[in-house]
């Protein structure tokens, strides 16, 4: 009986690390999520959003621009990480930098309704060179990210409507229109 028991203990103190290697519920989300957002275009940004008190854990979900378009940079800030000197731009959210098309009611009305969407712990919505970026704490599951991405995506195609071309940009190699033959 006792010999018994023992091979038990070993064999259980064997697989035990097997269970430490299997992934979280939360990892297992946020991996489906990343997968999701992976196969509709969008790029996963693992650095530090550009906030200095930014809490640990926070991912940028960034869907970049067309090549030809010049975006206005922009950051927006949730009310709890943003210094109440900033100018509010909806209910919620702080201009950090202020876009040029802060006034646009077109657009504002697009961030009223992206916003409206978002989970709480989304801290910031980045519009930079690489494209427009959502920093959230990945709260959601596929199926609950399927409002605050449709209207995501809307901004960001607002944004390059809005958005005028430029020249000074080259494409990216092998995007260039092919010329014919003479």
């Amino acid at each position: 009986m006792t010999t018994a028991l023992i091979i038990i203990f070993v064999v259980l103190a064997m697989l035990s690390p097997l269970t430490w290697l299997r992934p979280s519920k939360r990892e297992t989300r946020t991996s489906l999520v990343r997968k999701a957002v992976i196969a509709d275009g969008m790029r996963v940004d693992l650095n530090a959003p550009a906030l200095s008190d930014a809490p640990k854990g926070i991912v940028g979900y960034r869907r970049p621009w067309p090549t030809e378009r010049d975006v206005t940079p922009f950051i927006l800030v949730q009310d709890e990480w943003a210094s109440d000197a900033l100018r509010e731009a909806v209910p919620g959210y702080r201009w950090r930098e202020e876009s040029r098309l802060a006034d646009d009611p077109d657009v504002a009305a697009a961030l009223l309704r992206f916003t409206r969407t978002l989970p709480e712990d989304a801290l910031m919505l980045e519009s930079s060179l690489s494209g427009l970026t959502l920093w959230w704490g990945e709260s959601l599951d596929v199926e609950s990210c399927h409002d605050w991405r449709r209207e995501f995506e809307a901004l960001h195609a607002l944004l390059i409507d809005k958005a005028p071309i430029s020249h000074k940009r080259r494409p990216l190699v092998g995007t260039e229109p092919k010329m014919p033959d003479a």
